[in-house]
This record gives C-alpha cells, structure tokens and sequence, in this order.
C-alpha cells in the first residue's frame, strides 16, 4: 500500500549536507508510514554514492532518482512527487533539518486545506557562522511567496495543476508560481507555526552571494504570471526596499564618476546614495557585524543589491514585465 505522505526533496551538488537531512528525517514522529525521495539533478560531486549509501543503511524508505542532466529544480522536484503514489507530498530542501513533529503537523493541517506551508528559521546551531553575506531564511507567516524548503500539497492537486513550471529555470520563483496557480484554481492555504524546518545558514561570502542574485531574474517570470504578486512589493514595479534605494546610491556614483571634479556631481550624487546608507547602517544592517563595521561593509552590501536589480531588469526584459 501506499504510504500516507511522500518527503520529495530535489538536491544538487550538496553530498556533505544529505546525512543531515536524512538524520532529521529518521527522527519524525508520530506521522506513521512515509516515505522519502531524492531527486539528484545531475550533480557532479559525490552526492550518488552518499544517497546510495543512506539508502542501503535508513530506516526508512528512501528511494533515489537521478536526473541525466542539470534541468533546475522546478524539473527534479516534478520527477519526485510523479514517482509517489501518496496522498500528501511534503517538501523540503537539502539544505534543511525538519524539527521531529514537521511531518505529523503538516500532515495534521492537511486534512482541511490543500496546500500547508511550515515555520522557517534559521539553523540555531549555526547561528555562529551568521554574517554579512550569509544566506539563510526565515519565515514566520504567510507571506505569498509559498517557499518549498517547507511546504504540502495534496497529490491530486499538483496532478491537477501539472506540478512545477519547468520554465522557471533558477531556484526561485517555481514555488511562489505552483502555490499561486493552486489558489487561482481554488485550493485552500494555510500557515502552521508548529511545522518547523531549520534552514542552514550559508557562510558569509561576497562573491557568493553576487552569484546567487543572479537567479532573481526568475521574479519576473512569476510576476508574469501573477500579476497580484505585485501587491506584496514596495511599490508597483520595486520588488524590495532595498532595491529602490539601491538604485538611487548607483546613480549617486555614476554622477559622481561621470564628473569627479564637479562639486554639484558630488553634491547630487552623496544625496542620492544618503537613503541607501541610512537604509544599510540603520534601518536594515547586514547581519552579524556591528555599527562601525557596517560603513566598510557598504560598497559590498551595494555590489549584492546591484547584482540583483541587475538580475531582476534582465528578466524584466526577457519576460516583457517590469521588476526592478
């Protein structure tokens, strides 16, 4: 028979990470049967062997498919939940740790609503490697972006809808649209603060984190999609307040490189970038550095928030709908 619910995870090139993953999922608890598969999406490190390793020793069923080629996890996460024949498919991600009772509580709310969307936070046993560029989430409501690092839906309903876009390339925006698409179509959400998943938090790393911005161009393409998707934005076409003040401190430095020696350049661009440093300095300081180390860190702060305006106005073009 097939089990109640069904754990779908899609990883790429994260081998050290999955004992973790699997170790949390050993430890649920009073959810009876489920059964876990991982979607390897053509990773080229050693992810294989480990999976295949965890599977032959776990205590519980862990079944592996293998994707020939990178395709992004909107395609890895449709092979899993098409390989279960479980009523309810939970996801998560290869970089997360279920608390014992995430699966019971998911599987609890969904007995009443369609899709069920857990409690985020941020890994306490790393809260140590926090830093100035680290990644990590956090998500105590229901927001409207419906992220898949803690999320359910009823098997009939991603049959219903056909699963996951696989346009959406990038990790991001493939949840937010799949979520967005159950509720166009009807189905019924709700958020429960006690499905708790603990998200790693990514050491701080410049170069790291202008790379990632690069798949924001995805923000578009669910706008897209989703027009309503704009009602969560600062403003009609500004996705983040950082990126609306962001783009004021740029053209701040064009004016000042434009004319260097030009005292009303300097004057015109020092008050356009002002809302840019106050909003990084005081409003919204980059984690785990304190007040005098925040203004060092700002031409780094400046170079991410660039990177993913940049990443949001090349999709704007390539999907012929404005995000900056």
């Amino acid at each position: 028979m097939a089990p109640l619910v069904a754990v779908v995870v899609a990883t790429y090139n994260r081998a050290a990470l999955l004992p973790r993953l699997i170790a949390g999922l050993e430890a649920q608890r009073d959810v009876g049967d489920f059964e876990v598969i991982v979607v390897d999406d053509a990773s080229t490190d050693e992810t294989g062997t480990v999976l295949r390793d965890l599977a032959a020793r776990s205590r519980i069923p862990i079944r592996c498919q293998r994707l020939a080629r990178n395709a992004g996890p909107a395609t890895a996460r449709n092979v899993g939940w098409r390989a279960s024949s479980a009523a309810i498919v939970a996801f998560t991600d290869d970089d997360c740790v279920p608390s014992p009772t995430w699966l019971a509580q998911l599987v609890s709310s969904a007995r009443d609503y369609d899709v069920v969307q857990g409690r985020t936070l941020p890994d306490p046993a790393q809260r140590d490697a926090l830093g100035p560029f680290s990644r990590t989430l956090d998500i105590s409501h229901e927001d409207g972006y419906y992220q898949t690092c803690n999320i359910a839906y009823r098997h009939e309903l991603l049959e219903r809808l056909g699963g996951f876009h696989e346009q959406f390339r990038f990790p991001a925006g493939e949840d937010t649209d799949l979520a967005w698409r159950a509720k166009e179509a009807g189905a019924t959400t709700t958020f429960d603060a006690a499905a708790v998943v603990y998200h790693d938090i990514r050491p701080s790393d410049l170069m790291v984190a202008i790379r990632d911005s690069w798949r924001w161009q995805s923000a578009a393409l669910a706008v897209s999609r989703h027009p309503r998707l704009r009602d969560a934005f600062v403003s009609t076409y500004v996705w983040r307040e950082s990126h609306r003040v962001a783009v004021g401190a740029l053209l701040g430095c064009a004016a000042i490189v434009a004319a260097p020696r030009s005292r009303r350049a300097w004057l015109v661009g020092a008050s356009l970038a002002a809302p840019y440093i106050r909003y990084r300095t005081v409003t919204a300081p980059l984690p785990g550095v304190g007040p005098k180390r925040r203004w060092l860190l700002l031409p780094g702060a400046l170079a991410v928030d660039g990177a993913e305006v940049a990443a949001c106005l090349v999709g704007s073009a390539r999907y012929r709908t404005l995000v900056i």
